[in-house]
């Protein structure tokens, strides 16, 4: 019973942010933690909750509010990469955001107009944080912060790879500082033994890749001209 309480509420998120009557701010943590939460635990519900048609609709009459969710869900993979997604919930929250942005990114692809949105300056004032000191800085585009932060997750110790250091809590590998030879999926150059296999992190490759797959695919999304 919980678990359909859970789809419902998610389904009502989808249904909320795709209403051109309300704006939802993007400052409104409680409302995008729903999108990444633990409430939708496998991919097939993320396909089934968000159709087709709601994710045109989102995309043409609320566009600014489309634009905010991938902004929210690529902020939230960074967040989880920075921690090296220690914990189940980075995992699950890093999962989710793929998942969702998977589903997203065809539809988005589909219209001329949105071809450059991941490239582009990040909408709503968000492109420039300050520092310390109080100086701007520009953002990068939403799409090298995906791929890099993709990049990261697809290396990260206890996620999609074996660890090979023990560590507690307050010792966390950092993600940063991993050689490039000693996290790997399989066997080569650099390393003649292949890594203990996993099943989760061998899910959660798949899960990325069909991320990475979709980013490079633009093409194939596209109406005939």
């Amino acid at each position: 019973m919980g678990n359909t309480d859970s789809k419902v509420d998610f389904r009502a998120a989808i249904a909320q942010l795709a209403a051109r009557s309300q704006q939802i701010e993007s400052n409104d943590e409680s409302f995008w933690d729903q999108f990444w939460s633990d409430k939708i635990s496998n991919v097939q519900d993320i396909f089934a909750l968000v159709p087709a048609a709601e994710i045109r609709s989102l995309r043409d009459e609320s566009p600014s509010s489309l634009a905010i969710l991938c902004n929210k869900l690529v902020d939230r993979l960074q967040q989880a990469a920075e921690h090296s997604c220690q914990t189940e919930r980075d995992q699950i929250a890093a999962i989710n955001c793929v998942r969702l942005l998977t589903r997203l990114l065809p539809y988005i692809f589909e219209e001329s107009e949105w071809r450059g949105f991941f490239w582009s300056d990040i909408p709503n004032g968000q492109q420039q944080t300050t520092t310390s000191n109080g100086d701007y800085l520009s953002k990068p585009p939403l799409a090298q912060r995906l791929l890099q932060t993709l990049a990261d997750l697809l290396f990260c110790p206890d996620f999609t790879v074996s660890s090979k250091k023990k560590k507690g809590p307050d010792n966390p590998e950092d993600i940063h500082t991993i050689d490039s030879c000693e996290y790997i999926w399989e066997a080569g150059v650099g390393c003649a033994h292949s890594p203990v296999h996993s099943p989760s992190n061998d899910r959660h490759r798949t899960e990325i890749l069909k991320l990475l797959l979709a980013c490079f695919s633009e093409t194939i999304y596209m109406k005939p001209s």
